[in-house]
């Protein structure tokens, strides 16, 4: 047999399936729509339009022309509306002794003397109208510095206890504080004796510092000197933490 007379056995079939296919017009339907559908979108792959990429970069620049004009080199004063360079510092506020001896009476004294300064008859002593606080401002001040012990009597009533030293052998308040304190009890109530100033707790201070004992009310009132001149103002520079304190510091004190 020759070659010419050897075909393939599947030749036919296969060229009948492809007539088939290439005339069924339900496949050519189906080929058409392939060809018209476009590639379906992917998320994340779209340029970001040009001229929102120019108003990004304007503004990163007026950003940062503004920190440059406005920074002000990041000091305190340049935001402040009412800052005025020729004003100088900020002045001190001042308290007067008074008031700061008022609070120290009311931590310190209250609990016994009580708050209207009446105290507990018989057992604490009164401070309104007595002569131990309104008299010699000496007498008070020792009493304060060193303490006091043993019988008192006070406006015809006898009491005996024992007074705390607020001086460095006890509380060791500061001179301010017993100058404040002293002026406070003097003139509250109705009680109306002179200030006390800070420079002359210091001085008495200084004078009773060598004495570990509290007073009896037999030597309060020997060897008293002249009654110190108040000339000095009876006010202080309020500090916070070693500065001076403005208004906004006041509410702390």
């Amino acid at each position: 047999m020759s070659k010419e007379h050897i075909t393939d056995p599947n030749a036919k079939g296969r060229g009948s399936l492809e007539k088939a296919a290439m005339q069924d017009e339900h496949m050519q339907d189906v080929h058409a729509q392939l060809m018209r559908e476009k590639e379906e979108p992917q998320e994340g792959f779209s340029p970001v339009p040009i001229f929102l990429m120019f108003i990004f970069a304007a503004l990163c620049f007026w950003g940062g022309v503004y920190l440059v004009e406005h920074s002000g080199g990041y000091r305190w004063d340049a935001y402040s509306p009412d800052f005025n360079p020729s004003a100088g510092a900020p002045k001190p506020i001042e308290i007067a002794l008074f008031d700061r001896g008022a609070k120290v009476y009311r931590n310190q004294c209250a609990q016994c003397h009580q708050a209207d300064g009446n105290g507990v008859l018989g057992v604490y002593p009164p401070l309104v109208a007595s002569n131990w606080v309104t008299g010699h401002p000496q007498v008070v001040s020792r009493i304060l510095i060193n303490g006091l012990n043993g019988p008192i009597v006070v406006k015809g009533s006898k009491y005996n206890g024992n007074m705390p030293a607020f001086g460095s052998s006890g509380l060791a308040l500061s001179d301010k504080d017993i100058a404040g304190v002293i002026t406070y009890i003097r003139q509250e109530w109705g009680n109306s004796a002179s200030d006390v100033t800070v420079a002359t707790i210091a001085e008495y201070t200084d004078l009773y510092a060598g004495r570990s004992v509290p007073w009896q009310a037999a030597d309060l009132k020997e060897g008293l000197g002249p009654v110190p001149e108040v000339t000095a103002a009876l006010v202080e520079e309020l500090t916070v933490d070693g500065e001076l304190a403005t208004e906004d510091d006041v509410t702390s004190y």
